[in-house]
């Protein structure tokens, strides 16, 4: 949860869009709005976490997205309202998916809030007919994402807010 903090302060998820959004599944965003900003932090990996693995994931919990071995970087999934018991069951087995956050619930159920109505491609290709992240890397990616998705979802603006610390909790 150290760097996602680090880029909440830096104003990094800013604008982000929402580039892959599955119903009953996952909602995935990360790559910045800034091209800039997105080449730096791309470079920067986040080690795999130690065993034990497995952390047992639920609706709405927040994780950095991977897909090898210290393959971390900026981008994260939030875990949608309805996800499956298999969906659930398969998140967590590998040690670049490990919880770090959870939506607040306290006033607004998960399957009722603005998390359950982001905007839906799909999934990204070949699986779906969403954003191909590969294209939204460059410099140009987010004049891709307007052209070819209108209705995209975007994050507005992310800030940690309470605590004792001043940050104990971020608002999406």
């Amino acid at each position: 949860s150290q760097r996602f903090l680090e880029l909440v302060r830096e104003g990094y998820y800013d604008g982000c869009a929402l580039t892959r959004v599955v119903p009953r599944f996952l909602t995935q965003f990360g790559i910045g709005a800034d091209a800039a900003a997105r080449s730096s932090w791309r470079k920067r990996r986040i080690a795999d976490d130690p065993r034990p693995w497995g952390v047992a994931f639920q609706e709405g919990m927040l994780s950095f997205a991977g897909n090898g071995k210290d393959s971390r970087t900026m981008e994260v999934f939030v875990v949608m309202p309805g996800a499956s018991r298999e969906a659930l069951a398969n998140f967590g087995k590998n040690p670049w998916e490990t919880p770090f956050g959870i939506v607040d619930t306290s006033v607004t159920p998960l399957d009722h809030s603005a998390v359950a109505r982001w905007y839906s491609y799909g999934d990204m290709a070949p699986y779906g007919h969403g954003p191909s992240h590969q294209q939204v890397y460059p410099p140009d990616g987010y004049d891709y994402l307007r052209k070819n998705f209108p209705k995209l979802d975007y994050l507005r603006k992310c800030w940690i807010v309470g605590g004792s610390d001043g940050e104990q909790s971020t608002d999406l």
